[in-house]
Protein backbone atom coordinates (compact mmCIF):
# COMPACT_ATOMS: atom_id res chain seq x y z
CA UNK A 1 0.00 0.00 0.00
CA UNK A 2 1.65 3.30 -1.15
CA UNK A 3 1.05 6.06 1.02
CA UNK A 4 0.14 9.53 -1.28
CA UNK A 5 1.61 11.96 1.29
CA UNK A 6 5.15 10.43 1.42
CA UNK A 7 5.67 8.13 -1.29
CA UNK A 8 7.13 5.15 0.53
CA UNK A 9 5.77 1.90 -0.15
CA UNK A 10 6.41 -0.98 2.21
CA UNK A 11 8.61 -4.11 0.99
CA UNK A 12 8.58 -7.68 2.11
CA UNK A 13 11.44 -7.16 5.23
CA UNK A 14 14.68 -8.31 3.47
CA UNK A 15 18.47 -8.50 5.08
CA UNK A 16 20.90 -6.41 3.19
CA UNK A 17 24.01 -8.46 1.71
CA UNK A 18 27.52 -7.26 1.64
CA UNK A 19 29.83 -6.70 -0.68
CA UNK A 20 32.17 -9.82 -1.43
CA UNK A 21 35.77 -8.60 -0.18
CA UNK A 22 35.28 -5.27 1.59
CA UNK A 23 32.99 -4.95 4.63
CA UNK A 24 30.07 -2.74 2.78
CA UNK A 25 26.29 -2.91 2.26
CA UNK A 26 25.44 -3.76 -0.99
CA UNK A 27 21.78 -2.97 -2.02
CA UNK A 28 19.89 -5.41 -3.96
CA UNK A 29 20.16 -2.85 -6.99
CA UNK A 30 24.29 -3.02 -6.71
CA UNK A 31 24.66 0.06 -4.93
CA UNK A 32 27.55 0.58 -2.35
CA UNK A 33 28.58 2.65 -0.31
CA UNK A 34 31.48 3.88 -2.45
CA UNK A 35 29.21 4.06 -5.30
CA UNK A 36 26.30 6.50 -4.80
CA UNK A 37 25.76 5.32 -1.28
CA UNK A 38 22.82 5.82 1.34
CA UNK A 39 21.80 8.76 3.14
CA UNK A 40 20.33 9.15 6.38
CA UNK A 41 16.66 9.19 5.90
CA UNK A 42 12.85 9.18 8.02
CA UNK A 43 11.38 5.62 8.39
CA UNK A 44 9.49 6.55 5.00
CA UNK A 45 12.89 7.59 3.20
CA UNK A 46 12.74 11.42 3.29
CA UNK A 47 16.37 12.74 3.99
CA UNK A 48 17.33 13.93 7.37
CA UNK A 49 20.23 14.61 9.71
CA UNK A 50 23.15 11.88 10.19
CA UNK A 51 23.10 12.67 13.75
CA UNK A 52 20.75 9.86 15.52
CA UNK A 53 19.31 8.18 12.02
CA UNK A 54 17.82 5.41 12.91
CA UNK A 55 17.50 4.35 9.14
CA UNK A 56 18.98 5.34 5.90
CA UNK A 57 18.31 5.40 1.88
CA UNK A 58 19.68 4.00 -1.41
CA UNK A 59 20.47 6.88 -3.50
CA UNK A 60 20.03 4.52 -6.45
CA UNK A 61 17.39 2.85 -5.94
CA UNK A 62 15.18 4.67 -3.83
CA UNK A 63 14.90 1.13 -0.65
CA UNK A 64 15.15 2.50 3.03
CA UNK A 65 17.02 0.50 5.24
CA UNK A 66 16.34 0.11 8.64
CA UNK A 67 20.31 0.53 10.40
CA UNK A 68 20.46 -1.59 13.46
CA UNK A 69 18.80 -4.75 11.72
CA UNK A 70 20.49 -3.97 8.01
CA UNK A 71 17.08 -4.57 6.75
CA UNK A 72 15.91 -3.57 3.98
CA UNK A 73 11.86 -1.84 5.08
CA UNK A 74 10.34 -0.13 1.82
CA UNK A 75 11.43 1.98 -1.10
CA UNK A 76 10.40 6.24 -1.56
CA UNK A 77 11.37 6.75 -4.91
CA UNK A 78 10.31 10.58 -4.51
CA UNK A 79 11.77 11.64 -1.00
CA UNK A 80 11.18 15.02 0.66
CA UNK A 81 15.00 15.96 0.20
CA UNK A 82 14.16 18.90 2.81
CA UNK A 83 17.57 21.12 3.19
CA UNK A 84 20.46 18.19 2.74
Amino acid sequence: MKSLKTGFNPLEREEMNYHEYLDYWVCKCGNFEKMKGFNASTKYGNLISPIGAEYCRCEQCGRVIEIHSHTIIGINLTPDRGRF
